[in-house]
């Protein structure tokens, strides 16, 4: 998410862009009775999270109640709407797996909701509201696989795509701090102060198309300052610039503020010493190229 963050839910324009990191969706049926295998691999393989239940079961005692409380939901909503894709008399495995580290914040939820409305053929934002609630922008990129402009109106989504992005991007770096936030959590833990940031919002989405129409970086730079500044001094939250007090370039937070993932300006030299440490990309070199379908 290039701008947005928030906002997004006041209803300000989100500009937002897919990755080329993927999480791919297996869906294997045997015979059975109506069992759920589930199982889900990081990127490098490693099994994280085994299990299997039945869905019209009760798993509120389950030691994993918590990772599997919005699946449930989602698998139960697809028994309703669309039986023929869970019979009774089969089992189902599901095989997760990630090509990103799930510390970067990349949208591992999202990936998942748009995997199963394109597997269930149901509604990926219907799918959104019972398992994790949000703006929905994410679940738009993940479900599409293009860059797009995302804005609630009047609680209706307007999504336009993108078939461009912004030259003034090559000279930054999408940067992992390693210092992972959910983002569904810190939205709850700000949005009493989120209509403070309603006054802003046209503000807010002028800045926004001018980064899409930016000249140059230093151009850029300044629009992206203004934007979260905006943001930091309404919602009582420290910049992302604060946590590399140090470096001399713009740094502009992406997602939940904090943690995951920042946006900085490249600058030789400066940019190696400071976050030598930590793993970085050009932000062109994380764009997708491949296409986002599940394995099937």
């Amino acid at each position: 998410m290039l701008c947005g963050e928030y906002a997004v839910l006041c209803g300000a324009l989100a500009i937002a862009f897919p990755t080329k990191f993927r999480q791919c969706m297996e869906v294997e049926y045997r015979e059975g009775s109506g069992y759920v295998h589930w199982q889900s691999y990081d990127f490098e393989g490693f099994q994280w999270l085994r299990c299997s239940f039945h869905p019209n079961e009760d798993c509120s005692t389950h030691p994993l109640k918590n990772v599997l409380q919005p699946i449930l939901a989602m698998l139960r909503y697809v028994q309703q709407q669309n039986p023929g894709a869970m019979p009774a008399d089969k089992d189902i495995t599901f095989r997760v797996k990630a090509s990103f580290r799930k510390e970067w914040g990349l949208g591992s939820s999202s990936a998942l909701i748009a995997n199963i409305a394109r597997w269930s053929g149901l509604d990926p934002w219907d799918l959104m509201q019972l398992s994790f609630p949000g703006s929905g922008y994410d679940v738009a990129v993940a479900f599409h696989g293009k860059a797009l402009m995302y804005k609630i109106d009047s609680g209706q989504r307007n999504i336009r795509f993108l078939d461009f992005v912004p030259a003034w991007l090559d000279d930054f770096r999408v940067v992992f701090t390693g210092k992972k936030v959910n983002s569904r959590d810190s939205v709850n833990e700000n949005k009493s102060m989120f209509h403070k940031l309603e006054p802003h919002v046209p503000e807010l989405d002028r800045i926004a198309m001018g980064l899409l129409t930016a000249d140059n970086c230093e151009e850029a730079c300044g629009l992206l300052q203004r934007y979260e500044a905006i943001l930091s001094r309404e919602l009582e939250m420290e910049p992302g610039a604060r946590l590399f007090p140090a470096y001399s370039g713009t740094i502009k937070s992406l997602g939940a503020w904090g943690g995951d993932a920042i946006l900085v300006e490249y600058r030789e030299g400066e940019f190696e010493e400071v976050f030598q440490n930590l793993i970085s990309f050009n932000f062109y070199d994380i764009l997708q190229t491949a296409n986002t379908e599940p394995c099937t």
